[in-house]
C-alpha cells in the first residue's frame, strides 16, 4: 500500500528564473513528489517564479534584504498553511547571508519544529575551509556553528556525496544519509551510435570548473580527428565578465576556434537535446566524477560517454571503463587521450553508453532519488 499523501514544503536559496543547480533540484524533487500523490510547494527569496519544466510546482518568493528576514517571512507562509513536512536545501550563505554566515537559518528550522514540523536537512555545501586570513577564519567558525545549529533542528539529515557523510563534529550516533543529485535537464532516451567526433560540456564558468581543460583537450584531439567539433553548452555569464572575457580570449588563440561553438543559456529541454548530440562529454570537474553534480546525470542518463577524473568527491559507484572513463589527470592531454580512446574503440564507447545509462538508471534518477529521501522519512 502507497503511503498516505504528505504535504511537504520545500526550503530553497533561490528558484527559477535564476539559474541555479539547487533550485532546479528543488523543482525536481517537487515534481517527483507531486506524481507520487503528495502535495509540495516551494519557498525561497524573490523573485521567484514557476520553472516551464515543472508549471504545476507552486513556489512562493517571499521579498526581503537580509537573511533574518526572509527567514521569518517563510516561516510565517509555511505556518499559516500548517506543512507537516519541511525539506531545507541548505547552502551556508543562502539568502545573502555572506561570508560570516547568519542565524536565520538555524532559527527558522528551530521555529518550524517547534511547531510539530519534520524537518530535512538537505546540506548541498558545508562549512567553507579553513583559512589563515583572520576575517575567513572567523567566517569558517561561524558557519560550523551555523551548521550544527541546524543539525541540531533537523529530523533527518542528508549529504549529496558519499564521501562527505563523515562530517567533522557531528554528534550524532548516525550518519547522513546520501542524496545524490539527479539530472537539471531531463535525458533524452536516444539510441548512441559511435561514429561522430563532436566533444563538450554542459556548465556555468564557476570556480572548479576548468574551461581550460577542455579547450586544450579538443586542442589535442583535432590533431587526430580534423572534423572533431566542441560545443559549450550553458549560461556562462555576462559577457563583459572577468571569466567570460578569459574564456572568449582563450578560445580566440586556439587554432581550433572555428569549430567551438558557445550556445548561450538554453532552456533545460534545448539543454538535454544539445547534450544528446554529442560523442564524448567532458566532465572537467577537480573534484572529480561525483554525485552532487546535475549535469553529469543528464550526459550518463543520455547514454554519451564521460571522460573525467578520479577525484577527492567521487563515488564507488563511477567504474573505470564501465560507466565512466577516468582520465590520468586533470589536464588537456589526458582528457584529449580518452576522447581519442573511446572515438577509436566502438566496443568501448558503447560500453561506457549502456554502463552510464545503467548507473542513471539505478542511482541517478529522480524516481531512485525520491525513493531514498522517503525511506528516510518513515
Amino acid at each position: 500500500m502507497p503511503p498516505a499523501p504528505q504535504r511537504f514544503a520545500l526550503i530553497a536559496p533561490n528558484y527559477y528564473p535564476l539559474t541555479c543547480g539547487v533550485g532546479d533540484h528543488t523543482m525536481r524533487l517537487a515534481a517527483e513528489l507531486q506524481r507520487r500523490g503528495h502535495e509540495a510547494v516551494v519557498f525561497t527569496h524573490a523573485p521567484a517564479a514557476p520553472n516551464p519544466e515543472a508549471p504545476g510546482v507552486p513556489v512562493k518568493g517571499v521579498a526581503g534584504q537580509r537573511s533574518m528576514s526572509i527567514a521569518a517571512r517563510v516561516a510565517k507562509e509555511i505556518l499559516s498553511q500548517g506543512f507537516s513536512q519541511i525539506i531545507i536545501q541548505y547552502t551556508p550563505q543562502m539568502w545573502g547571508a555572506q561570508r560570516l554566515g547568519s542565524p536565520a537559518l538555524p532559527a527558522l528550522a528551530a521555529l518550524l519544529r517547534s511547531r510539530g514540523a519534520r524537518i530535512t536537512l538537505v546540506m548541498h555545501e558545508l562549512a567553507p575551509p579553513w583559512n589563515r586570513r583572520p576575517d575567513l577564519a572567523l567566517g569558517a567558525a561561524l558557519m560550523r556553528l551555523q551548521l550544527h545549529a541546524m543539525l541540531r533542528s533537523s529530523d533527518a539529515l542528508f549529504v549529496t556525496t558519499e564521501s562527505r557523510r563523515r562530517l567533522a563534529g557531528i554528534s550524532r550516533t548516525d550518519l547522513p544519509g546520501v542524496l545524490r543529485v539527479g539530472p537539471n535537464a531531463l535525458p533524452l532516451q536516444r539510441p548512441f551510435v559511435p561514429g561522430g567526433h563532436r566533444v563538450g560540456l554542459f556548465s556555468t564558468l564557476a570556480v572548479g570548473k576548468s574551461f581550460e581543460v577542455v579547450v586544450a583537450a579538443f586542442e589535442g584531439i583535432l590533431q587526430v580527428y580534423p572534423d572533431a567539433e566542441l560545443l559549450l553548452i550553458g549560461d556562462l555569464g555576462p559577457r563583459d565578465g572577468q571569466r567570460f572575457l578569459e574564456l572568449e580570449a582563450r578560445i580566440a588563440a586556439s587554432p581550433g576556434a572555428r569549430r567551438i561553438r558557445l550556445t548561450g543559456k538554453l532552456t533545460l529541454a534545448e539543454i538535454a537535446q544539445a547534450v544528446a548530440s554529442l560523442d564524448v562529454y567532458l566532465f572537467a570537474m577537480n573534484t572529480g566524477a561525483n554525485t552532487r553534480s546535475g549535469t553529469l546525470p543528464l550526459a550518463l542518463g543520455s547514454g554519451v560517454p564521460v571522460v573525467a577524473i578520479r577525484g577527492p568527491e567521487t563515488d564507488p559507484l563511477f567504474v573505470d571503463r564501465q560507466n565512466v572513463f577516468f582520465a590520468e589527470s586533470l589536464s588537456g592531454p589526458a582528457f584529449a587521450e580518452g576522447a581519442r580512446q573511446i572515438f577509436a574503440d566502438p566496443e568501448l564507447a558503447g560500453r561506457l553508453s549502456e554502463g552510464g545509462r545503467r548507473l542513471y538508471r539505478e542511482n541517478l534518477s529522480w524516481e531512485k532519488i525520491v525513493d531514498t529521501l522517503l525511506a528516510r522519512l518513515v
